[in-house]
């Protein structure tokens, strides 16, 4: 992920902190995020320097609920998929990095700009059907890669904005509650709709978001 489009999503998150009391401000603030794999550019863990002082964050980019198909993916209601650069970050290297740096923890981020060149909706067809697919779906991929946590992206929406919180809160809270997860953090940035979905999920469930 560019660095401005890390410093915009900074910024926004800071918009929507201030707007929702509910927020429980992180206990560690030393924390560094690299978004990865999303570019296919062979982009490996060991490009990136790491400090031992720092705790950094690698986030997979991207596990979206689209079919995998190159000519016209479709959404799949919760039924995630791994988008990332698979052949170059492999369960093996993830487990190597962790050993390697006691710092360093792994997430995936869900939804991304784009899939197949469209935009990457999220379009859920109930609640209820979402979260049971999309807990048994990613629950499968952070136990395939060994991961910590996950990353909020979707930056498209065909669902209003309590629907998002609704699920996307309710998947954080099974996940954490079920041990899979210690983390979840979000990435919001400068654009109405995307804060509108972002300041319902802060609202409903910002004690869950941990950064």
């Amino acid at each position: 992920m560019e660095l401005s489009k890390i410093l915009v999503h900074f910024f926004a998150l800071q918009f929507l902190l201030f707007q929702s009391q509910t927020y429980a401000a992180p206990g560690n603030s030393n924390i560094f995020r690299e978004y990865i794999g999303a570019e296919f550019k062979n982009v490996k863990f060991s490009d990136v320097p790491i400090h031992s002082g720092v705790e950094f964050h690698f986030i997979l980019s991207f596990a979206i609920d689209y079919t995998t198909s190159s000519s016209s993916p479709s959404p799949t209601n919760g039924q995630f998929n791994i988008f990332w650069d698979t052949d170059n970050l492999t369960p093996s290297v993830v487990s190597a990095i962790k050993d390697q740096y006691s710092s360093v923890k792994v997430a995936l981020s869900l939804g991304g700009d784009s899939v197949g060149g469209s935009s990457a909706y999220f379009n859920p067809s109930s609640v209820d059907s979402w979260v049971s697919n999309a807990v048994s779906s990613l629950t499968d991929i952070i136990k395939q890669y060994n991961l910590d946590g996950i990353d909020i992206d979707y930056e498209h929406f065909q669902a209003d904005p309590d629907t998002f919180a609704e699920c996307i809160g309710k998947l954080i809270t099974t996940l954490k509650n079920d041990g899979v997860i210690s983390f979840a953090s979000i990435a919001p940035f400068d654009d109405d709709e995307v804060q509108s979905h972002y300041q319902a999920l802060l609202k409903s469930y910002g004690h869950l978001i941990d950064c």
